[in-house]
């Protein structure tokens, strides 16, 4: 008996050192945990408070629709590289998974291998001006004028994503666009609707609300299969246009322009010379004697100016003033654009339609007025063509009117 007790007194030592040996085990593995838990927690908030990537920092964000479309303002381009100011381009289309309907006069490659041929061209225009950092945004080639047809076709909100996207990847101070107007000569959809992209993702880059899951944190930077992107707002501080327009005289007094005959001191040739030389790599859109030995409608645009026109600035800057006066390096804050209102009207009104109408509610919307008078109404066609007018009609008064 005495032998059975001293046993169970032993089995209940042996249970409670088993027992505090395992409870022993669990505190240190959860204070292990624990230390886990905190220190990738703040490896967590180390890689999500770093820096941006400055290898893609821009001063000027370039947005056209195609490439060799930014070959209208290389010449300015190459002064600004001269300056030591960092130069990115976006192209709408040109890519090898889109629809390209451009002219080849290199070989027989139509529609999307033309497509592709065509990027590999820009991205050595590129190159040849001493700019790194391009993108495509994937759009098709739209045959038509009406830049609503070019956003219509080509999903306009997944577009207007991505270039918000790129816009606070590269914190442009200034973007470059074609001119959101419907004038004689720009008769290409899918430049006017560049620079409606243009335009909207210069007041949208720099709301966290637009496009949210560019800016979120992403929880397990470091690890893989992020669903967030980590961006930072940005806002771009001034928005300047130009066009190809049949006729300049709307440009001006209404923005800088810049002359192409200046010897660049680095290059010790004009900017003219160099903007050719950079469009020379477009074979496929240049015939070889217009590349060997330019026209002289083209010998004239090379040593035209560089003209712009003033959307609007966000810093003090006048209008004629350089592209970059006023500019704040490290960025601003955020400015809401005015947005749109609905006029009311106490008389009957009758008015052009799309995409006239639609420009007068864009330039509202984002505090263009500088544009509008800008062009009076305008239309090219060619001989033959059918123009369709149209007209919009309102009544607010209640009773018919004739």
């Amino acid at each position: 008996m005495k032998y059975q007790s001293f046993q169970r007194i032993l089995n209940k030592i042996f249970l409670s050192v088993i027992l505090l040996v395992s409870l022993t085990n669990t505190v240190i593995q959860a204070q292990q945990t624990n230390a886990q838990i905190m220190e990738r927690a703040q490896e967590t908030y180390t890689w999500n408070n770093r820096e941006p990537d400055e290898r893609y920092k821009a001063d000027i964000l370039l947005v056209v629709a195609h490439a060799d479309d930014e070959t209208m303002r290389s010449a300015y381009l190459a002064r600004a590289i001269d300056q030591k100011r960092r130069v990115a381009i976006v192209w709408l289309n040109s890519t090898g998974q889109s629809i390209n309907g451009g002219v080849n006069n290199s070989g027989r490659e139509q529609s999307m291998a033309l497509a592709a041929i065509r990027e590999i061209e820009g991205v050595r225009a590129a190159l040849s001006l001493g700019i790194g950092n391009f993108w495509c945004l994937g759009s098709s080639d739209t045959n038509s004028q009406n830049p609503l047809e070019s956003l219509e076709g080509n999903d306009h909100g997944h577009l207007l994503g991505r270039l918000v996207r790129l816009v606070r990847l590269t914190r442009p101070s200034v973007i470059l666009t074609f001119l959101p107007v419907f004038v004689t000569g720009e008769n290409h959809s899918d430049h006017q609707a560049a620079g409606v992209l243009a335009t909207e993702a210069f007041d949208l880059a720099g709301d966290p609300t637009a496009f949210p899951e560019q800016i979120a944190p992403a929880r397990e930077p470091g690890l893989y299969m992020n669903r967030t992107e980590d961006l930072l707002p940005w806002q771009p501080e001034k928005l300047y246009y130009f066009t190809n327009a049949t006729h300049s005289d709307f440009y001006a007094g209404q923005g800088p322009e810049y002359s192409t005959t200046d010897i660049s001191p680095t290059r010790h040739v004009s900017y003219g010379t160099i903007a050719r030389e950079a469009a020379s790599s477009h074979v496929t859109q240049f015939s070889s004697r217009a590349r060997s030995a330019p026209p002289a409608n083209t010998r004239a645009r090379e040593s035209a100016p560089s003209q712009f026109i003033l959307g609007k600035s966000l810093v003090a800057s006048g209008i004629t003033d350089d592209v970059f006066a006023g500019v704040v390096p490290a960025g601003i804050p955020y400015e809401r654009p005015p947005g749109y209102i609905a006029a009311k009207h106490a008389e009957p009104l009758m008015e052009l339609g799309d995409p006239w109408h639609y420009y007068r509610l864009l330039w509202q919307a984002h505090g263009l007025d500088r544009l509008n008078g800008l062009v009076p109404p305008e239309v090219s066609l060619t001989a033959g063509g059918t123009l369709s007018i149209p007209l919009i009609v309102d009544n607010p008064l209640g009773p018919a009117q004739k």
